[in-house]
């Protein structure tokens, strides 16, 4: 009997370590290619290739790092496995909140260069330039990313790509309000005609007064969101603090069915608080 159980464990070691876990490897760097392809999709060359390289590596790295921090911050051993759990979780979900951070960043610095572009085109428009020509204009003087930008519209009126979907594709890569005034001035001055300097002119000031708006939206929460921070750092700076001066205060929530379902529940609200609060401090970002 304990022969045939020793051939049994065996066999199912072997069929573990050369079908089942390579299996498994194979599946998880399967996932982690497709949300890589999905994210290069996603972003359209409204980045950098650096920035994309990174952001596909931390599709592969950060699951396995984040797994091994939460497996070494649980100081109790019965609690290590829910750590490598949630850190995988968090590995799995950091490399899209780090991307959507990326784009975010260039929308805003392609936002904040939008203004001297309008006015190099409208000086351009002033001089005698055509459309593209302006456009040519702002990518020999501009910086990135607005630089890569038009001269993506440009490449794609080369290649044969009318100017009017290349406007389109250039919103749907960098979607923001001045610029969907700006495409839009675009797009009628070429079916109706008008005075494109003067539109242009008409958008500066529209685009000024609305950055000193979001200004001040920004001013008047950011008393909410620093109440933010430090309430929903409180419990967890109280956890640790105990924890480290007397490690037997928690023992009751930790070693029983009760004290652990409460610190679930707590998590859960203590979650939840924090993000009612983030959400209603942070209603001027949009």
């Amino acid at each position: 009997m304990l022969i045939a159980i020793f051939i049994l464990v065996f066999i199912c070691s072997i069929l573990m370590i050369f079908f089942v876990i390579p299996s498994t490897i194979k599946g998880i760097n399967a996932f982690n290619q497709r949300r890589a392809k999905d994210f290069a999709r996603e972003m359209d060359r409204a980045m950098e290739v650096k920035s994309i390289t990174a952001v596909m590596r931390l599709y592969f790295i950060a699951p396995f790092v984040c797994a091994v921090i939460g497996f070494f911050l649980m100081p109790d051993e019965n609690f290590r496995l829910l750590g490598v759990i949630v850190g995988f979780v968090v590995g799995l979900l950091l490399p899209k909140f780090y991307a959507n951070t990326l784009l975010k960043k260039r929308r805003k610095q392609f936002d904040l260069q939008l203004i001297d572009a309008l006015m190099i085109m409208s000086s351009s428009f002033r001089g005698g330039l055509s459309l593209v020509q302006s456009m040519e204009a702002v990518v020999e003087e501009m910086p990135d990313p607005i630089r890569h930008e038009f001269g993506i519209v440009l490449g794609e009126n080369k290649m044969g790509v009318s100017l009017d979907e290349a406007l389109n594709r250039l919103y749907k890569r960098m979607t923001s309000p001045p610029l969907q005034q700006m495409v839009s001035a675009i797009l009628l001055s070429r079916e109706t005609g008008g005075n494109l300097p003067v539109i242009f002119s008409r958008i500066v000031s529209t685009i000024r007064e609305r950055r000193k708006i979001e200004e001040n939206l920004t001013v008047l929460t950011l008393q909410g969101k620093l109440q933010a921070l430090v309430m929903s750092g409180l419990p967890v700076g109280f956890f640790f603090l105990v924890q480290a001066t007397n490690p037997k205060y928690f023992q009751v929530m930790m070693n029983t069915d009760m004290g652990r379902m409460l610190m679930m529940i707590a998590g859960g609200l203590w979650l939840l608080g924090t993000f009612l609060i983030v959400k209603i401090s942070s209603f001027g970002d949009a």
